[in-house]
């Protein structure tokens, strides 16, 4: 069993680290993510110091890409099994965001979280969407502000939701409720870190 954790991890991880904001905005453009703007590597700072929505949109699907691929090799190759998919999901995430060859440094995890979690439930995806869009639209038309704000108030519902609802929208594999519910909450402290990270480094 450690063994089949370690190698999850590491497959997941490293496929998490491959930067796709780094690689669209580099031949695309000649910028680099890591050096201009907010510093991150993700799809909205690739937007922003290029300019150009199709770099924007090409590095969020990438980046959604490679969340679902991460947890779908994990479900095909290693073993179909809730435990390790959870862990596949938390590992691309935890290799984006906290990406070794850059220092540790790399995105917020939102697309990369969303496509590991659409392969098996797009519950929290569902939930964290309305979120955003929620506090977009009426309180704050900030991106970050309604981030964060996601990110807190998500788990909650999630947490509280009735059983039925959660094994409505499984699919691919039976994650138990339980489990379900802690990784919502260990996927959104990541990415809240992931927010937090730049300012605590300076």
């Amino acid at each position: 069993m450690i063994q089949n954790v370690l190698l999850v991890f590491l497959i997941s991880y490293f496929i998490g680290a491959i930067q796709f904001a780094f690689i669209f905005t580099k031949l695309l453009a000649k910028k680099n993510p890591g050096k201009e703007g907010s510093g991150n590597y993700g799809a909205l700072n690739s937007y922003e110091i290029t300019g150009k929505k199709t770099i924007g949109l090409l590095v969020f699907i990438f980046d959604c890409l490679k969340g679902f691929l991460a947890v779908y090799l994990v479900y095909k190759f290693v073993y179909p099994r809730s435990l390790y998919i959870i862990i596949s999901a938390i590992s691309v995430v935890l290799g984006h965001s906290f990406n070794i060859f850059l220092k540790f440094r790399g995105g917020r995890g939102l697309a990369a979280s969303l496509g590991a979690v659409l392969f098996f439930n797009p519950f929290l995806a569902l939930i964290w969407c309305i979120v955003w869009f929620l506090f977009y639209q009426i309180v704050k038309k900030d991106v970050i502000f309604s981030n964060m704000w996601s990110l807190l108030i998500t788990p909650t519902i999630v947490i509280f939701a009735p059983a039925y609802i959660i094994y409505l929208f499984n699919y691919n594999i039976n994650v138990s409720v339980t489990d379900y519910k802690i990784f919502s909450i260990i996927i959104c402290v990541i990415i809240l870190a992931s927010h937090f990270k730049k300012s605590i480094s300076q």
